[in-house]
This record gives structure tokens, C-alpha cells and sequence, in this order.
């Protein structure tokens, strides 16, 4: 599976649990562990939405279990006691691999992923373009940034003696 965001349609990868998940809560598709788990109508067997939809859209329509006809509409949610069991596990921010370190209820994990200070961003100066964690974005656009816009106590005079030169530069090719 891909690295991150939760925007990814298949299951959690086990390593990224506090603790160990029950393989009955495992989608037998991806083999990780379910999300927005589905289940087929008659006998109850789950799978995540993404894994399923995909298999009944590429596949054939039936169950990847039983082999019972299945489409898309007849798809039923999991039973509450799953859904709540699933929404307690403890699950690694998806941005871990930048310096996350936080365990997230997974019914919580959109909401934090979406306000996590290790989440990427591109930094805004023109022709910067590097990609710092959200927690230093503006340290970076500010302070360290080499396409940092920094403002000149000097720029008038500054200005004032460029002038001139380009006046004396003018004035020596001109007597050429």
C-alpha cells in the first residue's frame, strides 16, 4: 500500500497499530486492515469499501468469499459492533515517516492528519518550491528561505548609488 495521506481507498497496514488487530478485522482482498468495512449480503463476509467496489467493478459480481451474485448496491455496512471496535484501535499518524509520533483513535485519524504540524507543505516563496513540515512553514518562509522576500533598511541609497554608476558607466562608453 502506498505511504499516506488516509485518502488511500484500501486498508491500514497492520504495522501502523499501537497493537496487535484481530484477523477477523482483516479484509481478505488486501489483507490489511479494514476500512469502511462492507459486507456482502448473505453471508456477512467483509471487506473494505475500496477493495470490494474495485473487485466488483474489475471482476466478477460476486462475492470473493462465497462466490454469491453481489453488486455494488447490495452491499451492506458492518455491523455497529465492528465499526465501533475498529474506531477505538490506536493507528500511527499518516505522516509518521516525518516525525509524527502520535497513536490517533482511528475515528480520529482524518481529523488529526488534517492538523498535523508534519503534514508537507511547499513552501510559497517564488522559485523555493521545497516541501518542510507544516509546523515550519513559516520559520522557513520567513528566516531561513533563500527566496525569502527580506526587507532593505538600505534600499534607497542603495538604489541612489546604482543610479549613479549606471550614469558613469553610461557616460565612459559614450567617450568611447
Amino acid at each position: 500500500m502506498a505511504c499516506c495521506p488516509t485518502e488511500e481507498k484500501y486498508g491500514y497496514e497492520d504495522s501502523r497499530f499501537e497493537k496487535a488487530v484481530d484477523a477477523h478485522f482483516h479484509c481478505s482482498i488486501c489483507y490489511n486492515v479494514l476500512k469502511e468495512p462492507m459486507m456482502c449480503r448473505n453471508n456477512e463476509h467483509i471487506f473494505c469499501r475500496g477493495c470490494i467496489t474495485e473487485h466488483l467493478n474489475v471482476n466478477t459480481h460476486t462475492c470473493p468469499e462465497c462466490n454469491e451474485d453481489l453488486t455494488v448496491e447490495t452491499l451492506r455496512r458492518a455491523p455497529r459492533l465492528a465499526s465501533n471496535y475498529l474506531s477505538e484501535l490506536k493507528i500511527k499518524c499518516d505522516y509518521s515517516n516525518r516525525g509524527c509520533h502520535e497513536f490517533i483513535r482511528l475515528e480520529e485519524l482524518d481529523s488529526h492528519v488534517e492538523n498535523c504540524g508534519f503534514a508537507p507543505m511547499k513552501c510559497s516563496n517564488e522559485e523555493c518550491g521545497i516541501v518542510v513540515n507544516k509546523r515550519e512553514i513559516i520559520h522557513h518562509e520567513s528566516t531561513v528561505c533563500e527566496y525569502r522576500k527580506v526587507k532593505c533598511h538600505n534600499c534607497v541609497k542603495i538604489e541612489q548609488d546604482v543610479e549613479e554608476m549606471k550614469e558613469k558607466m553610461e557616460k565612459e562608453v559614450g567617450a568611447m
